[in-house]
């Protein structure tokens, strides 16, 4: 079977540590990759990093420019440009401050070729090494406690997004979203897998060091910070700005979902629009919304309660 990956590269002002990065995409013992890289506007020498690496890999780097519209307007511009040369493509998205394990993406394409079946919205993604700005181990990303579905990928992502790798279907899914609609590429990715009826795979091995530095877009949070950081947020509205979101992907998935996920996306309407705020919880119930952690499903419910999300 013949299949590329397509590294999907988003780079704003990432001179520092993009040369680890593109070194460690060199050393994949899966060598059938292509590099896309948009880069949004830097004024340091990332473009002249990335022109470097696209002259010792001609055949295989696209290079495209954007115009400071930030990191998710940026991956929806790559999804947008990227096509498939065969149905076997495979397509990872890529940050710019990582170190991918040099298998990274050999177990990605081991899995997506070992589906059986009918073609479906598939998506692979995994844990990370947690570390700091030099690259040392703080700790492993967790694994998520309950089944991957839509009824979870409604109000969670569970993964981050440069661990993941889509399939044809998902991309051409992730295609039909509106950009003021995607508001995260890797939690689109999750919400159309699930709600186009795809299979959804959490690797229990890490397959990146995800380095934690001041300027990370959205970094890994744990404990007590990330807990402070959902209340603060939930309090801004921005819980009710992803809900508006969410609700609008689905509508750009309509002619895509399963009769199943029509009917959930049904009751999370219900659940966020309805008057009564017991209405709202009983729909919420109905649809089986639910986050991984017990701790963070009695404060969704008490946000649906309160017409927060």
């Amino acid at each position: 079977m013949n299949t590329t990956t397509h590294i999907l590269l988003a780079t704003y002002q990432g001179a520092e540590h993009l040369p680890e990065q593109l070194h460690s995409i060199e050393q994949q013992t899966f060598c059938h990759w292509h590099l896309w890289a948009r880069d949004d506007g830097s004024t340091d020498a990332t473009r002249n990093i990335l022109q470097a690496f696209a002259h010792r890999h001609p055949d295989r780097t696209t290079l495209l420019e954007g115009q400071g519209g930030g990191a998710a307007r940026n991956f929806w511009a790559l999804l947008q440009a990227v096509q498939p040369r065969t149905d076997h493509d495979l397509f990872a998205f890529c940050d710019q401050d990582d170190v991918w394990l040099s298998d990274k993406l050999e177990r990605a394409v081991h899995w997506h070729t070992h589906q059986s079946g009918p073609a479906t919205a598939n998506l692979y993604c995994a844990r990370t090494q947690v570390t700091d700005a030099q690259l040392r181990p703080l700790y492993l990303s967790p694994q998520p406690r309950r089944p991957l579905t839509l009824c979870n990928a409604l109000v969670e992502n569970i993964a981050s997004g440069n661990t993941m790798v889509l399939n044809v279907p998902l991309l051409q899914a992730m295609k039909r979203i509106a950009a003021d609609n995607m508001v995260l590429h890797d939690w689109s990715a999750y919400l159309a897998a699930t709600a186009c009826g795809g299979r959804v795979h959490f690797a229990p091995h890490p397959c990146l060091l995800y380095r934690q530095h001041s300027t990370n877009v959205v970094g890994a949070r744990k404990g007590l910070l990330q807990r402070a950081q959902r209340l603060g947020r939930l309090m801004k509205g921005d819980y009710r700005a992803w809900g508006d979101a969410t609700e609008g992907t689905l509508r750009d998935l309509t002619p895509l979902l399963t009769i199943e996920s029509k009917g959930i996306a049904r009751s999370f309407a219900a659940a966020r629009h309805s008057t009564c705020g017991v209405q709202r919880l009983n729909h919420a119930l109905r649809a089986g919304l639910a986050r991984q952690r017990r701790s963070a499903q009695w404060a969704f419910w008490l946000a649906v309660l309160l017409g927060l999300v």
